[in-house]
């Protein structure tokens, strides 16, 4: 089962960066828990569709353009997945770019996205799984 869930977040995030929001929705729960990281500034959980559709719009409202890139995928046990990515984009109206190392941990079950966790480096992804590189 480890194996399959790496490739479903895979495929989770190719939608995301290939297709936009609602494409990406299929594979999340429709109670899904998304948590922002801990350094955000505005609401730090969304719920349900909804909530990841209002954080996606938030993004839109942001960029001009923007991606994820996979680095690495690593199934950490328990229905988990930590997922290592590169976010890129282009700051809305600007020429101005961001590259930045991005983590998520998503739990997945009944071949659902249940919970994401949402990290703004490598580091404090791993160390939120126990991990070290």
């Amino acid at each position: 089962m480890s194996e399959e869930n790496v490739e479903f977040v895979r495929r989770a995030i190719e939608a995301f960066s290939d297709e936009g929001i609602d494409a990406a929705l299929e594979y999340f729960d429709p109670e899904i828990e998304w948590w922002a990281p801990p350094e955000w500034l505005e609401d730090r959980l969304y719920r349900r569709h909804e909530g990841v559709r209002e954080l996606a719009a938030f993004w839109s409202q942001q960029f001009d353009q923007y991606q994820l890139d996979p680095e690495k995928f690593i199934d950490i046990g328990d229905d988990q997945v930590l997922a290592l990515l590169h976010q890129r984009g282009r700051i809305k109206g600007s020429r101005n770019q961001i590259e930045q190392p991005i983590g998520y941990i998503g739990h997945v079950r009944e071949g659902k996205l249940t919970e994401v966790h949402v990290y703004f480096s490598w580091e404090a992804t791993l160390e939120a799984a126990g991990l070290r590189e």
